[in-house]
């Protein structure tokens, strides 16, 4: 595979960004802040470049670390809509060449991060170097219960990065906004993500809640759809008490294509390309999310 091709577009792993940079915008809105300025790009340009890295880094220690796509065994394998996990145990790429791709996305991140820190306030750089962890953290919370509670750590301070970009002071709202994208992308996403590997790494030890949806034979659908609808019922709450606008309603608009997909996600002859509908669909609610919230 081209290696051009590899460290630009199939490590980052850029099908993610919609949950990590809109959760940036959707935190400068909540705290009253312009998505005009300056400071909102950079903002977004810290939260995707850091993004970028931390996959980086998590196919480096999922190979090195965890063992989990050790290439000496079944590991994991490649998704219709992201191949970054397995680059390294394909051949595509070295341990080395790797974490050299991790390394400079991160160093890109901290370029436009340092500036705002300048320009606004240094306490920005608290949930920029979090989120920089996140990864340290991620890949071996597969051996635990804490799997995704610590991927949603990291849509949470992609949030707080927006919000202090602001300099109005305003971050817990924000914080407690994302509650219904984290149920989205980090426990119904992470059931569609894993179910595939769980096979595999269920023999190296792993241990989250995304594996034992495949272990227990429960249906991947119905997983799904039950955190998909209760991120419903949390928006609906945060609406009811205006912490979001009715407006932000738009993103009913893709729960019946949602449910749709869903019903080609049984057999394996339709998995693949479902779960790359699942994806796009996912993608679109923190967008319609994000306008719904914004539009004045």
């Amino acid at each position: 595979m081209n290696k051009v091709k590899i460290h630009l577009l199939t490590l980052p792993r850029w099908v993610f960004s919609p949950f990590f940079c809109i959760c940036t915008l959707l935190g400068i809105v909540l705290a009253k802040g312009s998505l005009g300025t300056l400071n909102t790009w950079l903002a977004f340009m810290t939260t995707l470049l850091m993004m970028a890295g931390g996959h980086s880094f998590n196919t480096l220690l999922d190979t090195v670390m965890t063992h989990l796509d050790d290439p000496s065994h079944e590991h994991s394998v490649e998704k219709s809509y992201a191949a970054g996990s397995v680059v390294i145990s394909e051949g595509w790429a070295t341990p080395k060449e790797v974490l050299v791709n991790a390394l400079c996305w991160y160093a890109a991140s901290l370029i436009p991060g340092i500036i705002l820190a300048i320009r606004v306030t240094p306490f920005v750089l608290i949930p920029i170097f979090f989120g920089m962890t996140v990864t340290f953290m991620y890949s071996p919370s597969k051996k635990s219960v804490f799997h995704e509670i610590v991927l949603a750590s990291g849509v949470v301070a992609a949030a707080v990065i927006g919000s202090l970009s602001t300099g109005t002071g305003e971050w817990i709202k924000p914080i407690l906004i994302t509650i219904p994208l984290c149920l989205i992308f980090s426990f119904a996403g992470l059931g569609l993500d894993e179910y595939p590997d769980s096979e595999a790494n269920l023999k190296q030890g792993v241990k989250s809640l995304a594996y034992q949806v495949w272990k227990q034979d429960f249906d991947l659908a119905l997983y799904i759809m039950l955190w998909v609808f209760l991120a419903y019922m949390v928006q609906i709450f945060f609406i009811e008490i205006s912490w979001l606008k009715p407006l932000t309603g738009l993103t009913f608009i893709v729960l019946p294509f949602a449910i749709a997909a869903s019903v080609f996600l049984k057999k394996e002859a339709t998995f693949k390309r479902a779960a790359l509908v699942m994806v796009i669909i996912a993608m679109a609610y923190p967008l319609l999310l994000l306008l719904g919230q914004a539009v004045k």
